[in-house]
């Protein structure tokens, strides 16, 4: 089985097409299963109708904590672990090839990279892989997972996955990026969302960065970043 974890709040129609676009896929075997966020737009209504193996968060809990449920169903608690799983945020639209692809390589960690208009059915010319992870779309392995742990919850909603890189770069664990990409409707759960609602995700978002520079030292960007990925001295 080729299991995929999709995160939703709201937005039901891109959802409705990044299940389309899983279920599309050519690998065999692809089974799916949401969190949903609390949304209130219907998403909720639909899910339930198609039969889609869904976890309802009664409230918005962020990206780490459902991350982190959904990957230790998989590769904790079912009575076969798995051995990988697709992670996917619901504002995109995979193609057909894509998980076979992702597949294909032989790391422990490897994503697709997110572009901003639909992609062909041809799949693409295979590059050298970059160290330069896309969150949005990402193909974790057990080992990495075993290795590296759960996403840090203190950063409920940005810079946990900048958390991720640096732990599993320090434990030796790549993570790549691959040239297969995807359509991304970047950030549309802030976008689409009310003033209201906009200000909180802000407000955790600041949060979260401030969580981050206050365990490296530095921002989650920019060179004292990346000095974070230099060789480790012996």
């Amino acid at each position: 089985m080729n299991p995929v974890l999709m995160l939703t709040r709201n937005n039901l129609e891109l959802t409705k097409r990044a299940v389309e676009s899983v279920f599309a896929q050519r690998l065999r075997g692809v089974s799916l299963w949401v969190h949903d966020n609390g949304s209130t737009d219907g998403t909720v209504e639909w899910l339930q109708e198609s039969g889609i193996n869904t976890y309802f968060a009664k409230t918005n809990e962020g990206v780490s904590g459902p991350w982190n449920r959904g990957l230790r169903f998989f590769f904790e608690n079912c009575r076969t672990p798995y051995e990988h799983v697709l992670v996917l945020n619901n504002d995109l639209v995979l193609p057909d090839y894509a998980y076979a692809e992702l597949l294909s390589y032989d790391v422990d960690f490897v994503t697709g990279v997110a572009v901003d208009h639909p992609v062909g059915p041809e799949i693409p010319e295979r590059m050298p892989l970059t160290p330069n992870p896309d969150f949005s779309c990402f193909l974790c392995h057990r080992f990495a997972w075993n290795r590296i742990g759960p996403f840090n919850e203190r950063m409920m909603l940005y810079s946990s996955d900048q958390d991720y890189h640096v732990r599993g770069h320090r434990l030796g664990i790549g993570m790549w990026k691959a040239n297969c990409p995807y359509f991304h409707m970047r950030s549309s759960t802030l976008n689409n969302a009310s003033p209201q609602e906009q200000a909180v995700i802000r407000a955790q978002a600041d949060a979260d960065r401030a969580t981050f520079k206050a365990i490296y030292g530095c921002d989650a960007g920019g060179p004292a970043y990346e000095k974070l990925f230099l060789p480790v001295e012996a």
